[in-house]
């Protein structure tokens, strides 16, 4: 199948199994599956490869395997089930802006093929090479959304999750019961925090369209080949208010650069990606909604948390729980009694 093929494949949409379940990769015989299609589908594309496809990593939400071409390195990925729609959402966004996202060379089903994209942007960085700047990506980031504006129906249709405002609020009272009981939280508080959630849906009903979000757009997902980035890894990506992707963005850069939460640098970045959109609203405007769409930021990543954790045996659920409380628990209900802190 190829690329263009694959955002009709039936498998990209495969249903969440609430039942614990081995994941595709502790299947008996699955990397040999995985390497013979890997070796057809590179005879198909003219890629002769160099050596034997090797399993870079295995996590909870995805495996990750690479082979040396004659034309580089090719990348493998599987997504874990509750995140099958990653190989259709990776086409669709590709299509939007094909020198910003990855190079896909082929799908089928859960499985991808994409270009090597050079290394991670943190690692150019560390190693004093010339790299793109937030400056840069933030608008890039920016503009993206708003050409997607107007698939975001079809890219919810692909099994990309819902977690416009509406449906943030709606998910709410379940959230924070699964995992305020797995980790002690104070439900009752959280509870209370309800009708705060259900004015903040509100004023972010309008007047920005939902778009889709990288809830992981930070420097271990930005590559860098040729001074050019690209931004991978989209199965932690969603449909919702734009404003609600850039919690891990700006909590990642304030930690690496040391700077202030809410400090000023904080807010000139906010400002360098509100740029864009500024055909929406006066920049005041767009500073207020950008603080609401924060918070609702949070929420979002709490439920991708418990997304992930779906269908997962007890030690993985038990190992990473707790980020769900988190998100949940300190930066939501922090976000919603104190106020938002950009970066914190």
């Amino acid at each position: 199948m190829t690329a263009d093929e694959a955002i009709d494949a039936p498998d990209s949409r495969r249903a969440v199994i609430d039942e614990p379940q081995l994941l595709p990769w502790e299947e008996p015989g699955w990397f040999d599956r995985v390497e013979s299609w890997v070796e057809i589908e590179l005879d198909r594309l003219g890629l002769e490869p160099q050596r034997k496809l090797e399993l870079v990593r295995t996590r909870p939400w995805a495996a990750v395997a690479r082979v040396a071409t004659s034309a580089g390195d090719v990348w493998f990925k599987e997504p874990a089930p509750s995140l099958a729609f990653e190989p259709a959402l990776t086409v669709a966004v590709s299509r939007r802006r094909p020198a910003f996202t990855p190079e896909v060379l082929m799908t089928e089903g859960t499985w991808t093929l994409t270009r090597d994209a050079g290394p991670q942007l943190r690692t150019v960085v560390k190693r004093g090479e010339p790299a793109p700047s937030w400056d840069e990506l933030l608008p890039l980031y920016a503009e993206l959304q708003i050409e997607l504006a107007s698939d975001a129906q079809e890219l919810v249709a692909l099994g990309t999750p819902d977690k416009r405002p509406a449906m943030v609020l709606a998910a709410y009272s379940g959230l924070v019961e699964r995992v305020g009981r797995h980790n002690s939280l104070d439900i009752k508080r959280l509870q209370a925090l309800a009708p705060a959630l259900e004015s903040l849906t509100d004023a972010l009903a309008s007047p920005l369209p939902a778009t889709l979000i990288h809830e992981e757009f930070h420097e271990s997902n930005v590559f860098v080949r040729d001074g050019r980035a690209r931004l991978l890894d989209w199965g932690e990506a969603t449909v919702s208010h734009p404003f609600a992707g850039l919690v891990n963005t700006l909590r990642d850069i304030r930690f690496r650069r040391r700077l202030k939460p809410n400090g000023r640098e904080m807010r000139r970045l906010r400002s360098v990606y509100l740029e864009p959109w500024t055909s929406f609203g006066s920049p005041r405007e767009l500073s207020e909604l950008f603080d609401r769409g924060y918070v609702l930021g949070a929420l979002c990543r709490a439920l991708t948390w418990d997304r992930v954790l779906t269908g997962q045996r007890a030690p993985v659920r038990d190992e990473y729980n707790r980020n769900a409380a988190v998100w949940l628990d300190s930066i939501f209900r922090e976000g919603i009694e104190v106020g938002v802190r950009l970066g914190a």
